[in-house]
């Protein structure tokens, strides 16, 4: 085995080859991080002439400690039964942790949390499970081999309502690219995180994920109309055989037309006319209960009858255990003011 050094489009096909088509592994990923401060690493490991296995490690440096942390959203790309592949890796990612005095490697792979085999396996290499999540460990996937019909049926009664009843209202769903689909989204956004009392990043973050993704289609805009006037909002990312949604948004005004639901099964039939075969909704809480930051998030999807997956969520491969310790307290502190000061309490939308 050896390391090898693959450019874009090398690298995008076998991460999009590989189950789960991870978006947070394609190289645009990456880009779009780096203005946010995290350097992009990217190991690719080779065996006998063919890519066996990748990462892209996300670094970040830790003010005043001279220290950084390696995070891998959704990574490693490697079938995890091929244990001298991942352990390749490791060493290489071990080797990388070394030259940039890091601290730590965060991952978060899509394992399942009763899958004890691939966790033990993980475990045995030191690998240790959080309770701090960064990516939402709980979603629904909806499946799009399924025909148009069969879908709808398969909704919830209320659901399958709402979606007619926005088509009776004549709630429109249009595509819309470039500057002008980020600023009505952005707008919109901004309105729910206000409503809602969520922290959202300046509208250049999402003008960057336009202009890495946009052109490859690996990023969409969706738009529902009430009467000529933008009402709600998503941006969904498309990879692979799957598709995302990421970023929701909507107005207070009109939100008893369902633009939402139009939205999202316009979606779902445009994914399916294109050959994707999983919608994944994206985020919900692992134990939801009424007075969840996510409860009506987690109806609305809970909707769709996708098949609930729960993953194991973040686990932490501490290599520096003293500066890990001042890094994790360190973050914790940050999080909790900035919550309490921006929102008026501290909270987590990921908490359980």
């Amino acid at each position: 085995m050896k390391l090898i050094n693959p450019q874009k489009e090398e690298w995008n096909n076998f991460v999009e080859s590989s189950p789960g088509s991870q978006v947070l592994q394609s190289w645009e990923w990456g880009e779009i991080k780096r203005p946010q401060g995290w350097e992009p690493i990217r190991l690719a490991v080779e065996d006998g002439g063919k890519t066996v296995a990748q990462m892209l490690a996300l670094k970040r440096d830790i003010p005043y400690i001279g220290k950084s942390v390696l995070y891998a959203p959704r990574g490693p790309v490697v079938d995890l039964n091929n244990e001298p592949a991942l352990d390749f890796l490791l060493g290489a990612v071990r080797y990388e942790a070394k030259k940039n005095g890091s601290v730590v490697l965060k991952i978060d792979p899509e394992v399942e949390e009763d899958d004890r085999q691939t966790l033990d396996l993980l475990y045995r290499r030191g690998f240790k499970p959080q309770k701090k999540q960064i990516q939402p460990r709980s979603t629904f996937f909806l499946n799009l081999k399924d025909d148009l019909d069969t879908l709808m049926l398969s909704f919830e009664e209320k659901t399958r309502y709402n979606i007619r009843l926005a088509e009776r209202k004549g709630v429109t769903v249009q595509e819309l690219s470039g500057t002008q689909g980020i600023d009505i989204f952005y707008d919109i956004y901004r309105e729910t995180a206000g409503r809602d009392h969520f922290l959202i990043h300046p509208k250049a973050y999402y003008q960057k994920i336009w202009s890495t993704m946009g052109g490859s289609g690996m990023v969409r805009i969706f738009i529902s109309d009430f009467r000529g006037e933008p009402i709600a909002a998503v941006v969904n990312f498309f990879f692979g055989k799957r598709g995302w949604y990421m970023y929701g948004a909507s107005k207070s005004a009109h939100r008893n037309v369902m633009p939402n639901h139009a939205l999202h099964w316009e979606i779902i039939k445009r994914a399916k006319a294109e050959g994707y075969e999983t919608y994944d909704l994206w985020g919900i809480p692992s134990n939801p209960k009424e007075g969840h930051p996510l409860w009506g998030v987690y109806r609305f999807k809970k909707g769709f009858n996708g098949e609930l997956v729960k993953f194991a969520g973040c686990l932490d491969l501490v290599y520096d255990p003293l500066g890990y310790f001042i890094f994790d307290r360190g973050l914790e502190w940050f999080k909790n003011i900035r919550s309490l000061i921006l929102k008026g309490r501290i909270s987590d939308s990921l908490s359980e």
